[in-house]
């Protein structure tokens, strides 16, 4: 996930290892996965789920789609082919990673069932731009630069989702991309302890114009890298996951820090995100802290204080980076 100069690749570069990704992989087409009806407990689950498997058939990672109860899956696109979801809350666009031409990595837009796609062009030169959250209406995607041949341009990035154009630097130093506030004034950001993932990290915070950048988490809270630190709906929490499995929210003005969940199995809790109304966490537990290790793993579901924890996936492959939309 590094150059040989040691500076950073991101989480994507390690995802998509030496996948070539065929811009052409995504399709509404997929054939769906059988599932069982979902328990009591998921019953009420409303939505639907964009979420990655890897390991095995898998490779280094998958999208599939599913309703949020864990029915009806799809897979979107070829095995192994595209990694690092987000989606608006509606689930109207989506947004991942995919390499392209050159070893770069572009992000590509979509429907929730893989149609309309529109690759987003690259600048002219060496520099990438991975995906990252899309605003709140849909209408802006933030994009995590990095470019081992200009280190300088690395970078958060913000352009129109549409069609990559109107594109601003938000910030002049390496983040990863973690959420826009809801009312899409903010980007949450997330920057390793020593610059280079997989180490934890911290949460910063810096509006949409670049300014007022300053970091969230106490010193003292480090932060998993590198997926999903997810600002709550009503905006007055953010979610995020500790190097230790632990579940976390924090205030946005970085008090009120607070110890959502933590397994009575010793597991470790990886990509947590919100239901869309704020009332329930998703989320997947593994057996081992490495979140760049493949094993079998299960997709939970909680009260968003963390109670009432219940599996969503189960099956002998590894889960993350959930996403959970209203439509």
């Amino acid at each position: 996930m590094t150059s040989a100069n040691g500076s950073v690749r991101c989480a994507r570069r390690a995802i998509l290892g030496m996948v070539t990704v065929l811009l052409t992989a995504c399709s509404s087409t997929a054939a769906p996965i059988t599932s069982a009806a979902p328990s009591s407990a998921l019953a009420g689950l409303t939505g639907h789920i964009l979420f990655t498997r890897a390991g095995g058939s898998y490779g280094d990672e998958t999208l599939f789609v599913a309703k949020a109860a864990g029915t009806d899956e799809h897979q979107l696109g070829d095995l192994g082919q595209n990694c690092c979801p987000w989606a608006t809350r509606d689930g109207s666009r989506i947004v991942y990673s995919a390499n392209a031409p050159g070893g770069r990595v572009t992000a590509v837009t979509a429907n929730l069932d893989g149609s309309q796609r529109v690759v987003l062009p690259l600048p002219k030169g060496t520099l990438s731009l991975a995906a990252g959250p899309l605003s709140p209406d849909g209408t802006l995607v933030a994009l995590e630069g990095f470019d081992d041949a200009n280190p300088s341009e690395a970078g958060i990035y913000v352009e129109r989702a549409s069609d990559g154009t109107d594109r601003t630097r938000v910030t002049k130093a390496h983040f990863i991309p973690g959420d826009f506030s809801p009312d899409g004034k903010q980007l949450l950001l997330f920057q390793n302890a020593n610059g280079e993932p997989p180490h934890p990290g911290s949460l910063w915070l810096v509006n949409v114009d670049g300014s007022g950048l300053h970091q969230l988490t106490p010193t003292a809270a480090t932060v998993q890298c590198c997926f999903n630190y997810r600002w709550s709906p009503d905006g007055t929490k953010i979610l995020f996951a500790d190097p230790n499995g632990k579940l976390w929210s924090i205030a946005p003005d970085g008090s009120k820090l607070t110890n959502v969940f933590k397994d009575a199995d010793g597991r470790y809790a990886i990509t947590p995100t919100w239901s869309p109304d704020g009332s329930m966490i998703m989320f997947a537990l593994d057996p081992t802290p490495d979140p760049f290790a493949h094993p079998a793993n299960g997709m939970y579901v909680s009260r968003a204080d963390g109670s009432g924890l219940t599996q969503v996936l189960g099956s002998d492959d590894f889960k993350r980076e959930p996403v959970w939309v209203s439509g």
